[in-house]
């Protein structure tokens, strides 16, 4: 793997990373500059740009479908979420149950608003309950 070391290059400047070339390439086919060995080492200001978010258990699925309804339902809000162990659910019978486990996580600064959604997935009233027909009267014309 080689890179190129043009600050100025218009492949860095068009795509924002140092661009990347296979070892049997001499030049930069985008500014022409000689190729230096090695993959390019990200800059410091690259590693700002990276968010690292730490995730909070808001709710245990029985299987990888509720696990993704919950979800689903809390990204809904705009709550960010990771369904961890949802892609285990093929394993089951191989793996012990404690590994198959799927937990629905969000963010610690969105844990209170994603676990209210959570809770009501298990049974409790924190939330409104919804229907789908607000209109009684439109049912009884439909029957």
């Amino acid at each position: 793997m080689k890179h190129c070391p043009n600050p100025e290059c218009a492949g860095l400047e068009r795509d924002g990373v140092v661009p990347e070339f296979r070892d049997e390439i001499a030049r930069c086919l985008d500014c022409d500059t000689p190729l230096l060995a090695g993959m390019a080492i990200p800059s410091s200001s690259d590693e700002a740009d990276l968010e690292f978010v730490d995730w909070r258990t808001v709710f245990i699925a029985g299987s990888a479908a509720q696990g993704r309804l919950v979800g689903n339902s809390i990204e809904a809000e705009g709550i960010p979420v990771y369904v961890k162990g949802e892609a285990l659910q093929g394993a089951v019978g191989e793996l012990p149950a404690t590994v198959v486990q799927v937990e629905v996580q969000a963010p610690v600064e969105r844990f209170d608003e994603a676990r209210e959604i959570a809770i009501w997935f298990e049974g409790q009233d924190v939330l409104p309950s919804f229907d789908p027909d607000p209109d009684p009267d439109r049912r009884s014309d439909e029957g």
